[in-house]
């Protein structure tokens, strides 16, 4: 993953604005940010409620809110009010995997008018790894606060306006589906199951379709309202799962990886692997 230069492991960086009335007044402004570990989010205590925090998470991990336990998967994302204290944990099948997360915590004249649209009670959103999300985070990140703060502001304001409008649509995307009749929830259960069988085979978005009996066009829609993403890519995000398996556990080559999970070439398996896990193969290989 790419991080900004001045920011390492563990480090955070406070941009509080304490006595700027203009920049306080904005729509949103950051109070803080960072990429870390920590096990338990004890930084935005002296925040309050009107004030919120936003979770990146890079691997699989459980967080506790108000004594209740969810999981996180690498790319969800929390949003939650300040004054309610977090913690994270990883599964004790994980071993030494660390916890790692980008954050940032708003405050702001629109920042608690917001969160109320997109309010959950898991506070959690499922973003899918081909989600340009990481980017919008990671831009709050590389802002200089220091130089010019309102100009600042108003960038992370813009960014931060950005985010929540990308919460509000995959919540409403999640309520369309919803409301879903059952032949059409059926007919993506069927899809999925096909993909899952036929993966490694050339599969064609054609045959996906035809498997369910709809329409290229009204199933590739339907598809999409229902998993958040397109049929091209889930099965390029289901193949490179089934890759890593096979990189973490077996000696196979990366050529006989990428024909064995479905890809034409090595190439084009290589270049999807690092859109999707910010690392070649090989690199993979190494850490798992």
């Amino acid at each position: 993953m790419r991080l900004p230069k001045h920011i390492m492991p563990d480090d955070y960086f406070s941009v509080t604005p304490k006595t700027d009335i203009q920049i306080t007044s904005l729509p949103f402004y950051i109070k803080e940010a960072g990429y870390c570990n920590d096990r338990k989010f004890i930084r935005g205590a002296c925040n309050n409620y009107s004030d919120y925090l936003f979770v990146y998470f890079l691997c699989t991990m459980k967080f506790k809110k108000n004594d209740e336990k969810y999981p996180v998967h690498s790319h969800d994302i929390i949003v939650s009010a300040c004054n309610t204290p977090l913690s994270f944990s990883l599964p004790l099948s994980y071993g030494k995997t660390r916890r790692e997360y980008l954050y940032f915590i708003i405050g702001g004249s629109h920042a608690q008018q917001f969160y109320n649209y997109i309010r959950r009670h898991d506070c959690t959103f499922h973003f899918n790894k081909l989600h340009h999300m990481l980017d919008l985070f990671l831009e709050i990140l590389e802002i200089d606060y220091k130089s010019d703060p309102m100009s600042a502001q108003m960038h992370a304001s813009s960014v931060v306006h950005q985010i929540y409008l990308e919460l509000y649509i995959l919540s409403q995307n999640i309520l369309n589906a919803k409301k879903q009749t059952p032949v059409q929830d059926n007919a993506v259960n069927t899809a999925l199951k096909y993909i899952q069988t036929h993966y490694q085979s050339d599969l064609s978005i054609d045959a996906v379709c035809n498997s369910v009996g709809f329409s290229k066009y009204y199933f590739c829609k339907l598809f999409k309202e229902h998993m958040g993403i397109s049929i091209h890519q889930y099965v390029t995000e289901f193949r490179v799962n089934k890759s890593k398996e096979l990189l973490s556990y077996s000696k196979l080559s990366i050529s006989a990886i990428a024909t064995s999970v479905g890809f034409k070439n090595a190439l084009t398996y290589t270049r999807n692997f690092e859109k999707l896990e910010h690392m070649t193969p090989s690199e993979y290989r190494e850490l798992y």
